[in-house]
């Protein structure tokens, strides 16, 4: 029987902050000390690494958590130890939402590095004593190339090296049901790059409703709901009358203990990319998942604000209709056509532009697919998402209490600003954030970053749940813990440090009051 410790009640925040610490560049990102309690030979151990490095940082956070505090630097140093026991299945969820930046900047201020996935391994495999079982699972973008990520990371250096030094079968596993390929030059996602496979989670799905617990339950313009997929018919079916449905990683529910390690980021749609956003990646099937409305907040939409530009409306109006009748087929004349009439289209708008016949897009113009502070479906989705992640049992039930033990650290070491989640600019601050409590972790996270959590409705509308309480604590009647004079013995809405630049479309709706940047 599994032994849940109810993270409902953890009101403990951890920051570890250095900004002289570093990622182990060096596969299978071994640490640079022999700690006493490493479980592994001494000849294991990465001495051309010097100064802090994530592992140490890792080892810090857990001293800060006052995790097995007695036994802090004896062989038998155990922190993990109350959250996992021998025989558990053990669940690593980090953020591998693309393949490579598509701002250009370093791919880790998008993506949890490998470093840190390491040495939290190391803690699992010390707690769980040589039983019991640890997989990494993931959901990234529908076009996330993973066999690319993989090598990117060079994952598999330490999947060989637990196979063969801790006999334990470590892996990745896609959980994903449809993957596609974008286009990059032409624009768009071919209709024959589109792969189904209703296995890829080898444990399977369970297809959860919440119906009216659901965020999203009789929000208006549910007609105008959209997925991840040009085809629509999917999403709004799932998300219709009453019924609210999201495809959960029966992987992910059949763990005793999940850990989630996500970026410290901004993001398009939600303001920060934390833990409540990091849960779109226990969902199989990402058309279950609302993104945005289609259309303008006077429409029930939140795809982008309104404009009085006939030509922007114009052009809404055919992206819409291209997208709604021959994209959502998939079929190859509907791609001929697209690009036919993009030859034509591009040029003749852009000519037009340039005689100032008519006037170029302003910044609110530029907005599209929801990425904006208006966007009032996201936050909802991720929510949903929370619910089931702490309540729903192995079968998809949801109860009354938590069914998995959680614990999240969210990797900072190298954080990313600005046009976040796949753009991100890197900001090198050195820091994890941990806890067992994902909304205070994220509460504490945003202020860290300069941001106001009741200006981010994912967290603020999560402090206010009831019926499935995420916390019962409010966020004053918190403890931050850390290494950082500045920060440590503060509470969670008065840990701020940085003034991260928001992304674009949120600049002036996001920043504690006196940051704006």
């Amino acid at each position: 029987m599994k032994d849940i410790i109810d993270s409902r009640l953890s009101n403990i925040v951890a920051i570890f902050n250095d900004e002289n610490c570093k990622y182990s560049t060096n596969p299978p990102y071994h640490p640079n000390k022999l700690y006493p309690e490493y479980p592994f030979d001494k000849e294991f151990i990465d001495k051309s690494f010097e100064g802090i490095d994530a592992y140490e940082a890792v080892r810090n956070l857990f001293y800060l958590l006052g995790y097995d505090r007695e036994n802090f630097g004896k062989k038998n140093w155990n922190p993990l130890g109350h959250l996992i026991k021998p025989g558990y299945r053990v669940v690593l969820k980090p953020n591998f939402v693309l393949h490579f930046n598509e701002g250009g900047y370093d791919i880790f201020a998008n993506l949890t590095h490998p470093s840190v996935i390491r040495a939290i391994a190391d803690y699992c495999y010390i707690a769980m004593q040589g039983e019991g079982s640890i997989v990494i699972a993931e959901a990234p973008q529908m076009n996330c190339e993973l066999d690319k990520l993989e090598e990117i990371l060079n994952l598999n250096s330490i999947f060989k090296f637990y196979r063969n030094y801790a006999k334990m079968d470590f892996r990745l596993i896609d959980i994903r049901k449809l993957t596609c390929k974008f286009d990059y030059d032409k624009g768009y996602f071919p209709s024959d790059s589109f792969v189904f496979n209703e296995n890829a989670d080898p444990l399977g799905y369970e297809i959860i409703n919440l119906g009216a617990d659901s965020y999203l339950n009789e929000l208006p313009g549910l007609e105008n709901l959209y997925g991840a997929d040009y085809d629509r018919t999917f999403t709004v079916l799932n998300h219709s009358n009453g019924v609210h449905k999201y495809c959960i990683s029966k992987t992910v529910l059949n763990a005793d203990t999940v850990i989630c390690i996500p970026k410290l980021k901004t993001h398009k749609k939600v303001g920060v990319t934390l833990n409540i956003k990091l849960l779109v990646g226990i969902n199989g099937d990402k058309n279950y998942l609302a993104h945005y409305r289609i259309g303008t907040p006077d429409q029930n939409g939140d795809e982008f604000p309104s404009s009085n530009k006939l030509d922007i409306n114009l052009y809404r109006k055919f992206t819409r209709f291209f997208s709604d009748y021959f994209f959502a087929k998939r079929s190859r004349l509907g791609d001929r056509l697209f690009l036919a009439i993009k030859r034509i289209a591009q040029p003749a708008l852009n000519f037009l532009r340039e005689k100032n016949i008519i006037t170029p897009p302003d910044e609110n113009d530029r907005v599209y697919g929801g990425n904006w502070w208006g966007n009032d479906t996201a936050w909802r989705m991720a929510l949903d998402l929370a619910r089931i992640f702490i309540y729903a049992d192995a079968n998809g039930n949801l109860t009354n209490k938590p069914q998995r033990n959680i614990l999240s650290i969210v990797d900072g070491i190298i954080a990313g600003e600005g046009d976040g989640p796949m753009s991100s600019e890197p900001v090198k601050i050195g820091t994890l954030i941990g806890g067992e409590n994902i909304l205070a972790v994220d509460t504490a996270a945003s202020t860290l970053m300069g941001f106001d959590y009741q200006k981010i409705k994912m967290i603020k509308f999560g402090w206010e749940e009831k019926k499935f309480p995420l916390a019962y604590f409010n966020p004053e009647n918190t403890s931050v813990f850390s290494n950082d004079k500045i920060l440590n013995n503060k509470n969670v809405i008065s840990c701020k440090k940085y003034k991260f630049k928001p992304h674009r479309n949120w600049r002036g709706h996001i920043e504690l009051d006196g940051n704006l940047s």
